[in-house]
């Protein structure tokens, strides 16, 4: 082939990786009450603000008890995080507003800090802790459908309840999906996955119409690939104060593109001073009803 056509395939490849998102939105967990004291957590508030983020998306253990709970006066004190944050109610929570950890569904106090139950565009499930949230900017309607599924008890059918699962599915089902609907689903986990805990069916639904399947828990950073270059973008959330292992402090930066709609996903480093988005291993990218892409 020519020199020319080489060319053209290299200036295109660039062109895609330098386009400018048309929004970008954030995911954290596992702060266990930590807040701007925490200067991992500080850089993430800033670095959100920085970057123009349109909202948050939290997948537990935001709370813990027995400790100063910093988080709370953030919630309370923070105008836009008040509007602008989607917890997940996790085991800490429960911990930390019920009797203990696996006091299924006592957290969902955590929900009172915010907005949340006012806003319009949030739909709850009947046991109160479970919703579905439907974001919309520009031309784009971001479906998050969280749900509760904290990692105690250690045994997965009370954990993880069917109630739970039929749930996600009938909201699914309702979903009439377009290219400009981005379906994230997020639950805790109690082993930080939780796409095998469903059945063939649930697992066929969520394969054909989820875009992120978000979990958390463990404290480590993961982009699962269970699926190949099908299905949902799976991704472990990591953790923003407390990492463990190979992972760093961090949480993760969606950016949304258009022409195809897309969505990258990038692991930002808040052990960093400063903001960078990773190149390898530590991002991926997913089309709208289309394939995963590994970095």
């Amino acid at each position: 082939m020519s020199k020319i056509y080489y060319l053209i395939i290299i200036l295109t490849t660039l062109s895609c990786y330098s386009k400018e998102p048309v929004f970008s939105f954030a995911v954290f967990s596992d702060n266990h009450g930590e807040g701007t004291e925490q200067i991992e957590f500080n850089r993430m508030a800033e670095w959100i603000e920085s970057n123009n983020c349109r909202f948050v998306i939290g997948t537990g253990d935001h709370v813990q008890a027995k400790t100063k709970n910093s988080f709370i006066d953030f919630l309370k004190n923070n105008k836009w995080w008040n509007s602008n944050f989607y917890p997940t109610i996790a085991d800490n929570e429960n911990g930390n507003y019920g009797k203990n950890q696996a006091d299924w569904g006592s957290g969902k106090e955590l929900f009172s800090l915010t907005d949340l139950k006012s806003r319009d565009n949030v739909k709850f499930a009947k046991n109160g802790v479970e919703y579905h949230a439907v974001i919309s900017e520009k031309g784009f309607n971001v479906h998050f459908i969280s749900l509760h599924y904290p990692d105690q008890p250690n045994i997965d059918s009370i954990a993880f309840k069917e109630s739970s699962k039929e749930y996600m599915v009938e909201i699914l089902k309702k979903i009439d999906k377009k290219d400009n609907d981005i379906i994230t689903i997020g639950a805790h986990s109690r082993l930080g996955y939780w796409l095998d805990k469903l059945d063939s069916e649930q697992k066929k639904i969520v394969d054909e119409k989820a875009d992120l399947v978000l979990s958390s828990t463990t404290h480590v950073f993961n982009i699962f690939s269970e699926n190949g270059d099908s299905g949902p973008l799976a991704v472990n959330t990591g953790s923003i104060t407390r990492e463990r292992l190979w992972s760093s402090p961090g949480f993760l930066m969606i950016d949304v593109f258009n022409d195809p709609a897309e969505i990258e996903v990038s692991y930002i480093d808040c052990s960093k001073k400063e903001f960078k988005r990773p190149e390898l291993y530590f991002k991926a990218s997913k089309i709208i009803n289309g394939r995963i892409t590994r970095f």
